[in-house]
């Protein structure tokens, strides 16, 4: 059983960052091993929040603290989900049937949608992050690992509830998840999400925060179900971002 959590823990990592793992990703599909995913999630954000809260002792100011720390991010992750984001808002935005938004999806240039979600989404963002980094820096740290964690179960969560919405790409490539293994997936990124939160910050921010997630979640997929029918792997990316700024912002209403 530990063998196959840290195959597929491992395997997550290598799907998720850009990190070199022993191996490589498996030839079977990855749809299973995605339980791992808040796990892998989880790591990823203590990273991002160690290095804002090291630069942030430091006596950078914190918007310049969270710029670097979105950098960071994005080297780890290979800028998976900021891309995701702007694919999207170019398909949904651009497309006049379900087809053409496949279509501008698919392609590799950027358009005005996309660019203008991406500089939004990394402005506030990163203005939230400014804000946090003035506050305690394990907090900081507990927080983007909770937001880590419970934004990448909820990519399993998506995929499994809804169907692929092309027969080849990332998504299907990965395969789609069985319920168990969302159920998984969202039973442990939301157990971590909630107590890391409830430990640094307490209950009343706890449910506002992890409601906020869920929240962006929920309105997400409807969107995807509306635009395109289904789930693509640019749409779990900015499903992805979506959550965990979502989060992030909340948690700084607190602050």
């Amino acid at each position: 059983m530990a063998k196959s959590w840290t195959a597929d823990l491992a395997a997550s990592f290598g799907f998720l960052t850009r990190l070199p793992i022993p191996g490589g990703l498996p030839s079977a599909p990855l749809a299973e091993a995605m339980r791992a995913f808040p796990l892998a999630g989880a790591v990823i954000g203590a990273v991002s929040g160690l290095v804002l809260a090291g630069l942030a002792l430091t006596g950078l100011p914190g918007l310049a603290a969270a710029g670097l720390t979105l950098a960071a991010l994005a080297l780890l992750t290979g800028g998976l989900h900021e891309d995701g984001l702007a694919d999207t808002a170019d398909g949904f935005g651009g497309g006049q049937d379900r087809d053409s938004k496949l279509a501008i999806m698919r392609d590799s240039h950027i358009g005005a949608y996309g660019v203008i979600a991406l500089i939004l989404g990394l402005l506030v963002k990163a203005a939230c992050l400014g804000a946090l980094a003035e506050g305690p820096a394990m907090a900081v740290i507990a927080l983007l690992a909770a937001s880590g964690a419970l934004s990448r179960a909820l990519i399993v969560w998506l995929m499994a509830s809804t169907p692929p919405a092309r027969s080849d790409g990332l998504a299907h490539g990965a395969g789609q998840p069985s319920d168990f293994t969302s159920r998984k997936a969202l039973l442990l990124g939301g157990v971590i999400a909630a107590l890391l939160i409830l430990a640094t910050l307490g209950l009343g921010p706890a449910l506002v925060i992890m409601g906020a997630g869920a929240l962006t979640a929920g309105l997400t997929r409807f969107l995807a179900m509306r635009q395109v029918g289904g789930h693509t792997g640019d749409i779990c990316g900015a499903l992805q971002f979506l959550v965990e700024t979502a989060m992030i912002a909340a948690a700084a209403s607190f602050s």
